[in-house]
Order: C-alpha cells, then structure tokens, then sequence
C-alpha cells in the first residue's frame, strides 16, 4: 500500500462547489456587487497576452504594499490569498505534537491547518457577553505552544483586541518560543492595526487580504508581514510562482488608488448602518460590530431562514453549534444590497 499522510487520511474538509453566479452572495463577507465597473474595465485594457504569457513578477506589488505599510520589502511575501500564508506558517513553524491556540469561534481554516500539520488546537471560549478574558489566552501559553493566532477583528463574532494585551500575548509566547499570527482580513472596515509591531518583536506575522474590501476574492491574492527572518523562512516554502499576473496587476491598482479604498468603505458602512438600524427599529437581538457582517438572531430557525432565502437567490450562513447556535450571519454590502436581503428576510422570519 502506498503512503498517505495520516494527518491528511481522514481529516474531514467542507468544499465549495456550488455556482455562485446569479445570486446575492452575503455568505462568506466578500463584496456582493464588486468593483465599480469603470475600475474593473479601466485595469482589465491593461492585460495583453504578453502579459498573461509571462511568468508573473511580484516584486513591485511587494514593493508598493511596502510603502503602503511603512516598512521594507524584506518584511512582505504576496500569497495566493492570506489561506496561503497561513498554510506557509503552518508549514513553516507548526511544529507536530505542539499547540495551536486560538479564541473559538474563530475562522475554520485554523483548525483544518491544526489538524493537517498533528498540532493539537487549544481553544478559548467567548463568554456570554461575547467578550474573550485575555488573561485565558495567556494562561494556554507554554511551553508546548508553537503557535498563537490571534483575528484583529475576530470573524465572526468581530471582537477586536486592545494594544496592550496583544503585547502581553506576543512577548509571552516569544518567551516560549511561539510564533504569533494576527490575522487582519478585515482591516479598512477597522482602521487600527497592528502592523507596526513587527519591527519589535520577532515571532510576529500579520495577515491582510484583498479578497474582502477590495473585492477581489476570485484573483485569489493576499500577503503576509512579518520580520526579515521570517518572512525569509515562509519564501522558502512556497512554491516559485505562487500568484498570478492578473491578481498582481489589479492588487497594484487597488492599494494605490486611495480614492477607491474610501468609495469601498464608505459603501459598506453605509449598507451595515442601515441594515443595524432596520434590525433596532424591528426589535433584533443583532451584533454589529468591526468587520463586514452582522449577527442576527432570528425568531425562525435559522436553518429554515437560510434555506428559504436559498431558494430565493439569496444566500447567508447560520451557526449550528457552539456559543452562536441558532444565529445568522450576514455579510453587508451596498443599502441597495441590504435592501434586497431585508424584504425577503422579513417576508420568511414574520411567516
């Protein structure tokens, strides 16, 4: 019998393969309507076939996220999406048998990562209040802990983190040899970050996307940040052409077009505020907080409430277990969009 990886044997996985084409997508916090079209065609006259027949060069997109950032290209590595770099970290210092501690709920992928790399996932629970006890983050550090992954907003819940207990947390695990990820998918919708803080300390990396704001989740393109020594060990790892030309090109038009960056912003917030303000008109047990999604608790069964708004073109999530069971989670977009999901929500959950 050939080889197979245990760890890879029967580790259970979700796939998406369903056609996302033709429905309003507010289930997974990508932007539901896109870039402004004259944008997309504006960059899309850019691609000829001798730049799709050449093999893709990242240097100026690490180059101009960089500068975005304040610090040098030594410090960046473009991926295939942020899923990449966190594979890559894994890759790099997930260590077989070692922990992986992260707060719960919190973005599946870790725990998949978890399971594939043999680390065993230590979880701290949100209470009640929704809130995460940092001293319960600190107190799951040791010695056997070889990585600490921290959401800066926290999908999906979007709790975010205060400066100093992240500190406490970074030096802690720096004293026990962990390496700590911050993962920031959801930066722009929340504007503080902790970037700067990978010139201090060396067990940190930091994650960024340009699959949620800046709205394309297709191209599949993120990066990772982190110090020199780091991000020298991820290069390492990945594979010699990791992110295609097409993804590179719109990435280097987005980060440097401020004036986009605030449209998409701004449309966002306005679409969230008012889908916020429908759910506290109609008396909600909602959670708007960072990030580009709100929680609804419906007076349904959340089950049926996705199911039906399937059926009508319109999908969203729902959490079967676990702190949010029975909730619904709504990825906002455009006051056009949040109309659109609003009527026919109201027209399930008041049947």
């Amino acid at each position: 019998m050939y080889y197979i990886n245990e760890n890879i044997k029967n580790l259970y996985r979700v796939k998406f393969h369903d056609e996302r084409s033709g429905v309003l997508r507010l289930d997974m916090n990508e932007n539901p309507e896109g870039l402004p079209k004259e944008i997309f065609s504006r960059i899309m006259e850019k691609i000829t076939p001798e730049y799709i027949a050449t093999y893709p060069e990242k240097d100026r997109l690490m180059e101009e996220l960089a500068r975005h950032n304040g610090y040098s290209i030594q410090n960046v590595s473009v991926t295939s999406g942020s899923d990449e770099a966190m594979r890559l970290i894994f890759h790099c210092f997930g260590e077989n048998g070692k922990d992986l501690v992260s707060v719960t709920p919190t973005f599946e992928m870790y725990d998949v990562y978890a399971k594939m790399f043999g680390m065993n996932h230590i979880t701290i629970d949100y209470k009640s209040d929704l809130s995460v006890e940092p001293q319960d983050i600190l107190s799951a550090i040791s010695d056997q802990t070889g990585i600490v992954i921290l959401l800066n907003p926290n999908s999906p819940i979007g709790a975010v983190h205060a400066e100093q207990d992240v500190r406490t947390i970074i030096e802690k695990a720096q004293k026990h040899n962990a390496i700590v990820v911050i993962d920031e998918a959801y930066h722009y919708f929340y504007a503080p970050t902790f970037m700067p803080l990978i010139e201090e300390y060396d067990n940190l990396l930091i994650l960024r996307t340009f699959s949620k704001l800046f709205s394309i989740a297709g191209l599949r393109i993120g990066y990772v940040s982190g110090s020199k020594t780091l991000i020298h060990y991820i290069e390492n790892a990945e594979s010699t052409f990791n992110v295609n030309n097409i993804a590179i090109l719109f990435a280097l038009n987005i980060i440097n077009d401020q004036n986009l960056v605030d449209e998409l912003i701004q449309i966002e917030k306005n679409g969230r505020d008012w889908l916020a303000n429908q759910l506290e008109h109609e008396n909600y047990n909602h959670i708007a907080m960072e990030g580009n999604y709100i929680l609804i608790h419906p007076h349904r069964d959340s089950q049926l409430i996705v199911a039906e708004l399937r059926n009508r073109k319109i999908w969203i999530r729902d959490y079967s277990r676990g702190i949010l069971k029975g909730w619904l989670r709504v990825s906002t977009g455009s006051i056009d969009c949040m109309r659109k999901f609003w009527k026919e929500f109201l027209a399930i959950d008041n049947t």
